[in-house]
């Protein structure tokens, strides 16, 4: 017969996509608030089982009502209050003591007059069989006595919350009633699990003042307790008698018999051998065998303490992420440092970063640390895939991989150990149901522990992007494998819950009809989607689809979270209100970007403060966007990124990121646009290729209306951080089509700076590839020219149309010269009108470029001048994974004194 009477303990944990977390102490649900307590406990209901000479058996109306089941009989009574007691513990293992008529051997004062209703949901519809000297709840895990069948005799049954494998037919006069859906605070007396003998209905003094048993008791408890546990002895026995009306009698009497030469006189009573309803009263002490009391302590302190256990595996999750983030930090902190101080010229070669005289062992480490664990793709060089989709999925850095890695095996370490099951468990007689009730608990709580990294790795608005060395790529990554732990977990906590219903609870139909159940159904069921509707195949069709759906879908699991452990009370909430905190700020840290970026500061007549202009270029396919933001204190720097928002149109909330592409002050005319824009302001300029959604319906506007619109546009940021290329001696940029907008406020940037003599840079090489020279006119335009006239920077401009380019261009404003740069491709050099100034560094190729041999090159400068080299790219996909491949060969090379930063060129 299936051991249904564990139905209570299945309720100690959530169902579903429950996990647990939250702050409360173990000591609300556990029968002794503190580990030394339980050493008396464990002594204290093996022996009030028995009936001991000098208890009195005092009788009380005490009744059980299962719902779900047929009414069971309860042995014990209520306390003494006149207050009726009920709690509620959806799917808890361990809230039997708390149910005031449901433990066994209660006992209470004579005089009492509590009504104690245990309405235990999902209890079988058994009862246990009365006899006249049971001490046994009817409500039981399991009996403790292996060779009786009547269960209900144990002592310790009443704390094993389920019916046991005896039935009776005995109807309670008690009106206590328990929901026992879940882990709810034991709040009625400790001492409820076994206290009390004699017939159905009644209760036994004994423990507290029969001068036999208490002699037994505390013969005991010097025998099997340390020291410690022993301070602890007296208190604990008292708040037990106190909790059901009665004081503990005086023990100066008994404590000089407790010699050793008396303890080991005792004759030695095992429950396991000695049936509790059948053996005779006993009328001198003896002493709990070791055997046995050392059975019920693993017992009880294994499955009261399973929960907090759980808390703290939970805790190992959110700690590995925040040591990822500790060691990022730290990692930034660094680069940061000595980049200043590289700057400055007063680094120390050893421990500076870019330095080829540098041959200490630290400065090695480091190397082969960048070269084989952070710079390269995760299966580099076999597959060099980062940018490129593999698979129809995108590959990550080695170092986000091992992240990753180390991630899931941190989960499923903590998902499979420290489970305390045992054979002889009276707690939960059944081995493999103590095994379905832990793992669906642990994997519980660890789903719950995965939800705040899950939301803090999701949001734009993330302080740990600025302060480590991740991208928002990386942090999407750990977003996306976090889900997927966080799901299979919960999926797990289903199907195991789900087992034990099944089998061992029968209440698995009936089950349904609660909230707790149905929304952890529903929590699980939505996990699943958004894990499907997130492939990158659905993404890239529909993404604004996928958005809005995540996010709502993202809203349902929370509040359907909430439901499913709210019978808890506060128990779990912590686990689910740090997303919900996360969230809210991200989206008012949006709204105040947004209104600082765009309200004049002067508020004008109108509330919005930022001009915009775009414009649209057929020859060059490229749409230009200029904001002049309503922020005069708005400070553009490279590597900066906002969102653009267009918020008269019918999708309004939809937002797209670019890359911040250049910059100028803005003139008079630019002010007159719109009369509230900032006066002093600069000008943002947005460089756009467009495909299609929004970016495609802002050039038909613009073809519409003659080339040119002002719409009212709306600005979020700025995100992104800058690189710290001005630590170098050259800098290689080496870009792509739009990825242009890089490149330009480096060029910038590097400007300012040789001004005020900030850098170290004294040599820039820009390769640009596109495919017609009608883009280069359209960014380096006069507002840009002053690029053009520094000497210090290169610009190659490889085009991939060069029939378009020759047929264009004069045979006057255009020589082919048959140059050869390190097997390079014809050089084509402006000498004409394309030129912007006369003495600039522009050349014009044919073709694509040859990265590898282009990086070569620049490598092979920087040894021969004993320099460093930093390398930044933004492009398509396959020329970001073709750039890094080629620092990867030349740092494995043995080649100290490169960097390479990458931009992603799509979000």
């Amino acid at each position: 017969m299936l051991p249904r009477a564990a139905f209570v303990a299945l309720f100690w944990a959530t169902v579903q996509v429950s996990g647990h977390g939250g702050s409360s102490s173990s000591s609300s649900r556990n029968v002794a608030s503190n580990l030394e307590e339980y050493c008396f406990y464990s002594i204290y209901t093996s022996l009030s089982a028995y009936t001991f000479e000098g208890s009195v058996t005092v009788q009380s109306a005490t009744s059980s009502h299962s719902h779900g089941g047929s009414s069971s009989s309860s042995h014990g009574s209520s306390d003494s209050s006149t207050e009726t007691s009920e709690t509620s513990s959806h799917g808890s293992s361990d809230a039997s003591s708390e149910t005031s008529g449901a433990s066994s051997h209660e006992s209470s004062d004579p005089s009492s007059t509590e009504t104690s209703e245990t309405h235990s949901h999902g209890s079988s519809g058994s009862s246990s069989a009365e006899s006249p000297d049971s001490s046994s709840a009817a409500h039981t895990y399991g009996s403790h006595n292996s060779s009786s069948t009547e269960t209900s005799e144990s002592s310790y049954s009443g704390y094993t919350h389920g019916s046991s494998d005896s039935s009776s037919t005995e109807s309670t006069d008690s009106t206590s009633s328990t929901h026992t859906h879940g882990s709810a605070r034991r709040s009625v007396s400790l001492a409820k699990r076994a206290h009390g003998s004699g017939s159905y209905g009644s209760y036994s003094t004994g423990p507290c003042n029969s001068t036999v048993e208490v002699t037994s008791m505390y013969a005991s408890a010097k025998a099997w307790c340390s020291e410690k546990e022993f301070k602890a002895v007296v208190p604990y026995w008292q708040s037990l008698c106190a909790k059901n009306s009665m004081e503990l009698m005086s023990l100066t009497s008994i404590e000089p018999l407790l010699t050793d030469d008396f303890i080991n006189s005792l004759p030695q009573i095992d429950p396991e051998e000695n049936n509790v309803t059948t053996y005779r009263t006993i009328d001198s002490p003896v002493l709990l065998t070791k055997k046995y009391y050392n059975r019920a302590h693993k017992s009880y302190v294994s499955h009261d303490y399973a929960m907090p256990k759980h808390k703290r595996y939970g805790w190992g999750i959110i700690g590995y992420w925040g040591a990822v983030l500790v060691l990022g930090m730290m990692s930034k902190a660094w680069t940061v440092f000595f980049s200043r101080r590289s700057v400055r010229g007063s680094c120390d070669p050893e421990t500076r970063p870019g330095l080829q005289s540098k041959k200490g062992p630290l400065a090695s480490l480091f190397h082969s640390l960048r070269t084989h664990i952070i710079m390269p793709a995760t299966f580099a060089p076999a597959i060099p895939n980062h940018q490129q989709l593999w698979l129809s999925h995108a590959l990550p850095k080695r170092v986000d991989t091992l992240i990753v890695l180390g991630f899931w095996i941190v989960s499923i370490i903590l998902s499979c150990v420290g489970y305390d099951s045992f054979t002889g468990s009276l707690s939960v007689p059944s081995l493999y149901q103590q095994n379905w009730q832990y793992t669906s608990d642990r994997t519980g709580v660890l789903s719950y522990a995965c939800l705040p990294a899950l939301w803090l790795f999701s949001g734009r608005n993330n302080v740990f992007i600025q302060m480590t060395h991740f991208s928002v790529q990386s942090f999407t990554m750990f977003h996306r494998h976090i889900a997927w732990v966080c799901t299979i977990l919960a999926v797990v906590h289903s199907i195991n819950y789900t087992v034990l219903f099944l089998e061992y609870v029968g209440r698995y139909w009936i089950s349904w009809k609660e909230e707790f159940w149905y929304m952890g159904v529903v929590a699980t069921i939505l996990l699943c989607f958004m894990l499907v509707q997130s492939m990158t195949f659905f993404q890239r069709r529909w993404y604004e689809t996928f958005l809005m759906l995540h996010i709502i879908f993202a809203v349902v699991v929370v509040v359907a979270l909430f439901q499913h452990t709210s019978f808890d009370g506060r128990e779990w909430v912590g686990y689910l209100w740090t997303p919900v905190g996360l969230w809210v700020l991200e989206r008012l840290a949006r709204v105040g970007r947004v209104v600082y970026c765009n309200l004049n500061a002067r508020f004008g007549k109108e509330f919005l403060g930022t001009a915009t202009t775009v414009t649209y270029s057929e020859a060059s396919d490229l749409v230009r966007i200029e904001m002049v933001p309503g922020a005069a204190s708005l400070t553009p720097r490279p590597g900066q990124l906002y969102y653009i928002y267009q918020a008269t149109w019918l999708k309004g909330w939809e937002n797209h990121p670019f890359s911040l592409g250049a910059w100028a002050p803005s003139s008079t005319a630019d002010n007159e646009k719109s009369a509230p824009a900032s006066q002093n302001g600069q000008k943002l300029i947005f460089y756009v290729r467009p495909y299609d959604g929004w970016t495609r319906r802002l050039r038909d506007q613009c073809r519409k209306a003659g080339g040119i619109i002002r719409p009212k546009l709306l600005l979020e940021g700025a995100y992104g951080h800058s690189e710290p290329v001005y630590a170098y001696n050259t800098l290689l940029i080496i870009v792509g089509g739009t990825g242009i907008a890089v490149a330009v406020p480096y060029l910038l940037d590097h400007i300012a700076r040789v001004k005020e003599g900030k850098t170290k840079t004294t040599k820039i090489q820009l390769v640009w590839s596109v495919r017609q020279k009608e883009m280069f006119n359209e960014v380096f335009n006069e507002e840009l020219a002053e690029i053009m006239q520094h000497n210090d920077i290169t610009i190659t401009v490889f085009c991939t149309r060069l029939s378009k380019i020759t047929s264009d261009s004069d045979s006057d404003d255009v020589t082919i010269s048959k140059e050869l740069s390190s097997g390079v491709a014809p050089v084509i050099r402006a000498t004409g009108a394309d030129s912007p100034t006369s003495n600039s560094s522009l050349r014009f190729m044919p073709g694509r470029p040859d990265i590898r041999e282009i990086v070569k090159s620049e490598v092979q400068d920087s040894q021969n001048s004993s320099t460093n080299l930093a390398v930044l790219t933004c492009g398509p996909a396959q020329m970001a994974d073709e750039c890094r491949g080629s620092v990867y060969e030349t740092m494995k090379n043995g080649f100290q004194d490169i960097e390479y930063f990458e931009e992603a060129f799509g979000w």
